[in-house]
């Protein structure tokens, strides 16, 4: 009984965190991309094309664990510093 309500309160902190997330709009997206890409799997399957269906598998998982993970923050541009000029002739 105490392991069902720490289930509920681990899964209900994963809810708030995951409404927290600036890209909360991706992941709503990718849930109906995920789901559609299963389905052309399934079709792909259906009309013996494995290879396809393959694909696309492997594109939703590695999709998926890219979306899942946090964003990071941007890194801040670099600066490029002017080379310095070297005049050859005065030597």
């Amino acid at each position: 009984m105490i392991a069902d309500l720490e289930a509920k309160i681990s899964g209900l902190k994963n809810r708030i965190e995951s409404k927290k997330r600036k890209d909360s709009p991706v992941l709503k997206k990718w849930k109906r991309v995920q789901k559609t890409l299963g389905a052309f799997a399934q079709l792909s399957m259906d009309h013996e094309r494995a290879d396809v269906a393959n694909s696309v598998g492997a594109f939703i998982a590695g999709t998926n664990r890219l979306v899942d993970e946090m964003p990071k923050a941007p890194k801040k541009p670099r600066v490029q510093e002017e080379p310095q000029k070297v005049d050859l002739l005065e030597s």
